[in-house]
């Protein structure tokens, strides 16, 4: 039996995604005490103000071992599971065996965060332009 997502719940706490290869899906994990559990998996979701994680070792074990293992992820805002795909977004891609860091698709600039971070039909995409936050001195 699979359990249905509460979504209103976990709605507004902070969320872990990565690509999982054996669901071919997203995997959406938040934490709980100190731990990272997996509260389901997804083909279209949006995260707010993400940012993006490759841990160094992890990566060169997938490239010394030729086999791959989570170690590059999303961290942000769980905010809906669904949007329409939009002309301000482009996707974001990361290769372990390629780069070490998350990149425009298109241009293969890195990414390290995002105003969204929009998923469509298991395709990952960001707004193009970011915004900066604004600093403010009164």
């Amino acid at each position: 039996m699979k359990n249905e997502i509460n979504w209103q719940i976990c709605q507004g706490l902070q969320t872990r995604i990565y690509r999982n290869l054996r669901t071919g899906t997203m995997s959406l994990q938040q934490k709980f005490g100190n731990s990272w559990l997996v509260i389901g998996h997804v083909t279209n979701v949006v995260i707010k103000h993400p940012k993006f994680y490759v841990s160094e070792p992890g990566r060169q074990r997938v490239i010394k071992e030729k086999q791959k293992n989570v170690h590059a992820y999303s961290t942000g805002i769980l905010v809906n599971v669904a949007l329409e795909k939009s002309p301000d977004l482009q996707e974001i891609y990361y290769c372990p065996y390629a780069q070490s860091y998350f990149s425009w698709k298109e241009t293969g600039e890195p990414i390290t965060h995002a105003d969204l971070l929009v998923v469509i039909d298991n395709q990952v995409f960001c707004p193009v332009k970011v915004k900066q936050p604004q600093l403010s001195l009164f």
